[in-house]
């Protein structure tokens, strides 16, 4: 074997344990690792229930973000966890839990998922990227029967990692489109494949003449 075949090999060897190092792992979805991001910013909510039986809460939810919904559904959870009774107004599955005691508004200023960076890792492995999840909410808490704003703050959450390019179709969703954003391949990206590609087609064609005059 000469040395440009072996050099052939070892970057296809090269390839093959990169993939499967690739497939090994796994990542969350872009729309899990906006939750993650939710998740991290009603870290900072400070909603303490009084002391007794669960109260009353009702979540009443502005527009802003089609991830209202996301937002709604991680937030009750949350509640609900630290003791309170919760319903919401103005979100498709609100159930009705008896006159809320107190009024929860919420709205999301800023919700999402961006591609912040690519690179590539060398000639032989693909692209890499950056992916960065935010959360911003705002909130009011007030007592019902006194209409006294007990907390008025807002808090915001961010999450990130780094994937395979190859992985995005995987990931990504095209029914949340706040959580699928479009990768865009920068200039020198398309040369650089595009010289692979061709350099790949011509040791191929090269190794398969010499074999035939050997």
């Amino acid at each position: 074997m000469n040395r440009l075949a072996t050099l052939v090999l070892a970057g296809s060897i090269c390839l093959i344990c990169g993939s499967a190092v690739c497939a090994d792992q796994t990542y969350p979805t872009n729309i899990e690792l906006v939750q993650q991001a939710v998740d991290s910013a009603l870290d900072s909510m400070d909603l303490v229930p009084p002391d007794g039986r669960p109260p009353i809460l009702e979540i009443q939810a502005a527009g802003g973000s089609e991830g209202l919904w996301l937002v709604d559904n991680v937030l009750k959870g949350r509640l609900l966890e630290d003791g309170w009774s919760v319903t919401s107004k103005g979100v498709a599955d609100s159930v009705s839990v008896g006159e809320p005691e107190f009024v929860l508004k919420i709205k999301v200023g800023d919700l999402g998922l961006i591609y912040a960076r690519s690179w590539r890792r060398n000639l032989f492995f693909g692209r890499m990227v950056e992916r960065v999840a935010r959360a911003s909410i705002f909130y009011d808490l007030i007592d019902q029967a006194t209409g006294t704003v007990i907390t008025a703050s807002n808090v915001q959450g961010e999450k990130r990692d780094v994937v395979p390019a190859s992985e995005l179709p995987a990931l990504s969703d095209d029914k949340y489109p706040f959580a699928a954003p479009e990768l865009i391949k920068s200039h020198w990206d398309r040369y650089v494949e595009g010289a692979l590609v061709l350099a790949i087609v011509g040791v191929l064609i090269y190794l398969f003449y010499s074999n035939k005059t050997a």
